[in-house]
């Protein structure tokens, strides 16, 4: 109980006993649901309009700082941070900008190659990326936070509410924080604070740096940010206590989640059905080409081997039943894919392995359905026939391990395993996901919405977390998908869910598999697929066949993980759809009636040309004026892919609409006039001695070919 004065402002309060850190994040609700009893609290107000005494629960004091976040050739490096200080940062310039040092009172950082390279800092391997909310990025933030500088990191306090984003996240904040007590927890709270410290840090973002365009910056250059520095903190226990015992207890009543807010329960997961053989199971796809054809995948990446642009990998997270304690390294299971779990995560810890449990837990070997996320693993690295080649890593971009392995399911009695609800609401808010910088989840469950009061509403972590596609497993229940969840949140739902379905190597959809035209984007492989089971007696990983819409999911979660050419979640999503291959047993049971096709997905800087035998081809179309496809000019940019159907004349056609960077596409059928598109011009991609060049000019009648996949990132080839 602390007395306040009248015009205290809260916040400040806050960030002064408790620290910048926790007076934007998970504290603030705690504080404000101590509060809930003060009437300016309650009524919204930051600044007392009386004398007050406020409660403050216990608190770890912990600042934000400042850090520095270098831009490559692609992106913005959110993921990897380098702690700073103001005085730094000023020196910095001082040596490399003159009009700076003639100016000692400008206080913003100037992005450059030479500022960064004069900065000097080194790296802390401690120090992670944080949540940045990056729609926010390029809107204005009211003058007296601009005019703050780096500083801003340095103090928090009502001022920061002046923005209009902020205010509204504050308020919804205090809705759901005014509305717990000890019998009634708001799901909303993690998603509500997790958004208002996104929005602070854009904050310090925009106020710190000189630059308002963080799409153009300087390859090597670097933008000032925030961190909150992660470690351990010093707890005085009573003189006498037993030290490891107290350590003990300490750890096995931390609360199910690290923000103390709410959880959701009731889940049922998608397990693996083994090929048995009988009536209405499918048969596996030949070596090399099911569940991925890996000839064409490994033309596609020498292909872009050969011109300097390897595929540039995000993370992955994992939330499945686990993966062996102790077997990182084991083969096919190389170190390196892993991304190493959070230093504080588990004072036993596995290295590479990650957990919200506590106790912590890895894996239930002994519990039916363990091995699933094995196999799930296996998939999302691209296929057990890929892993045992070896040769994906040489032609991609990795930097660092790109696998969060996540165990998100729990011991139940009769040793059966059940979700972890805990662990599905961090993977979706954010919150479990550490330092990691995250840019496709993938999940295989659905809620048991009959056994709530209320079906949940995400959309508010989906808006938030634009840079990340969720993808998810349609569910193995031979239904509609509608009132299913997860699964009803792709298609049309939600922009950055993808929802997959099974397919067998005919292209034919699973019986098994759950469907919709509306929800469900795309069909991938999920019958009778070659994966990986955990033996506990011979202590090997072994090959095994199963079957699932389980099985589906990681293998557009393998597409979407090399596609991070595409920071947005929906523009993804929307190349894997407008890539993939017709198929017409699809067309009542997904929304793009097409199959998954990841080499084509990857082919992202040339036209790709399927023959009508189906053999892949790379290169050019040669794009003349005054055609037309559909009523809308056949000009490059309008079209995502062509794709001949069972029907005479008959097109399965992509379009692009509104702006590129939002992912959206329309699927819709054409019929074409005589003679209309008999004459396109290619030139196939073929080796050179610097790359690539064209091959010489062809003319192809579309009606003579399965497919065009037009090119998405044209600029990376320029022949």
């Amino acid at each position: 109980m602390i007395p306040a004065k009248a015009n205290s402002d809260i916040l400040k309060l806050i960030a002064e006993i408790c620290g910048t850190a926790n007076a934007r994040r998970y504290y603030l609700p705690v504080f404000l649901s101590a509060n809930a009893g003060n009437e300016d609290i309650r009524s919204g107000k930051t600044i007392l309009t009386k004398d007050a005494t406020l409660v403050f629960p216990a608190c770890l004091y912990a600042d934000e700082q400042l850090a520095t976040a270098k831009a490559s050739n692609t992106r913005i490096e959110w993921g990897k941070l380098t702690p700073t200080t103001a005085r730094t940062l000023q020196d910095a310039m001082r040596k490399t900008e003159p009009s700076v040092a003639a100016l000692p009172k400008s206080t913003k950082w100037i992005a450059s190659a030479s500022t960064t390279a004069a900065l000097e800092d080194v790296s802390s391997t401690n120090w992670g990326g944080q949540l940045i909310g990056y729609e926010h990025l390029n809107k204005t933030i009211p003058k007296k936070l601009v005019q703050q500088g780096p500083a801003i990191v340095a103090g928090f306090d009502s001022g920061r509410i002046l923005d209009p984003g902020a205010s509204e996240q504050y308020k919804k904040l205090l809705k759901g924080s005014l509305a717990t007590d000890a019998t009634s927890l708001d799901s909303n709270l993690i998603l509500n604070s997790a958004a208002f410290e996104r929005i602070a840090r854009v904050q310090d973002i925009r106020a710190s740096n000189q630059t308002t365009d963080f799409s153009r910056l300087p390859t090597g250059s670097s933008v000032v940010t925030s961190d909150f520095a992660p470690g351990g903190y010093q707890l005085t226990l009573k003189e006498g206590t037993d030290v490891k015992a107290a350590a003990k207890e300490i750890f096995a009543a931390l609360p199910p989640t690290a923000s103390a807010v709410g959880q959701l329960s009731k889940f049922t997961p998608y397990f693996a059905e083994p090929l048995s053989g009988g009536a209405g199971d499918c048969t596996p796809g030949a070596a090399k080409k099911w569940p991925i054809d890996l000839d064409e995948l490994k033309t596609v990446l020498e292909a872009r081997k050969r011109i300097g642009k390897m595929p540039l990998t995000g993370r992955l997270l994992i939330l499945d039943t686990g993966f062996p304690r102790g077997k990182v390294g084991t083969a096919p299971f190389n170190q390196n894919f892993f991304h190493p779990s959070p230093r504080d995560d588990d004072p036993l810890r596995e290295r590479f392995l990650w957990t919200v449990a506590r106790p912590p837990e890895y894996f239930n070997e002994n519990s039916e359905n363990a091995s699933h996320g094995v196999g799930v693993l296996a998939l999302a690295l691209g296929g057990t026939q890929l892993l045992d080649e070896g040769w994906l890593w040489q032609h991609i971009d990795t930097q660092g391990g790109f696998i969060v392995d996540l165990m998100g399911y729990q011991r139940l009695p009769g040793n059966k395993l059940g979700v972890d609800a805990n662990a599905v609401t961090r993977s979706l808010s954010g919150t479990g996901w550490g330092q990691a910088d995250i840019v496709s989840v993938n999940l295989s469950l659905k809620f048991n919405i009959e056994t709530m009061e209320e079906a949940p509403d995400f959309s508010g972590y989906f808006n938030e977390q634009q840079q990340v596609l969720f993808v998810i497993a349609a569910g193995n229940d031979g239904a509609d998908v509608v009132g299913i969840i997860p699964a009803q949140w792709g298609g049309t739902s939600k922009r950055n869910v993808l929802t997959v379905g099974a397919v067998s190597s005919d292209n034919k959809y699973w019986t098994k598999s759950n469907k919709s035209q509306s929800f469900v984007d795309i069909g991938a492989p999920g019958c009778a697929v070659p994966t990986l089971s955990w033996n506990s007696t011979s202590q090997k990983f072994e090959p095994v066949v199963l079957s699932g819409t389980s099985f589906s999911a990681p293998l557009a979660s393998f597409a979407s993980n090399l596609l991070q050419e595409f920071t947005a979640g929906a523009r993804r999503k929307a190349r894997i759809l407008s890539s993939g291959r017709f198929s017409s047993d699809l067309r009542k049971t997904t929304r793009s009636s097409r199959v998954l096709d990841i080499p084509v997905a990857l082919a992202t800087p040339f036209d790709v040309v399927r023959m009508g035998d189906g053999k892949m081809r790379l290169g050019r179309i040669t794009w003349a004026p005054g055609r037309t496809l559909c009523n809308v000019p056949f000009v490059q940019g309008s079209f995502a892919q062509v794709q001949r159907t069972d029907t005479p004349d008959q097109f399965s056609v992509v379009r692009k609409i509104g702006p590129t960077n939002q992912g959206a596409v329309d699927f819709s059928d054409c019929t074409l006039a005589s003679g209309q598109l008999s004459s396109i011009g290619f030139q196939e991609a073929v080796a050179s001695d610097d790359g690539l060049r064209l091959g010489p000019a062809e003319t192809l009648d579309i009606r003579n070919l399965e497919s065009i996949t037009f090119c998405d990132n044209c600029d990376l080839w320029q022949p």
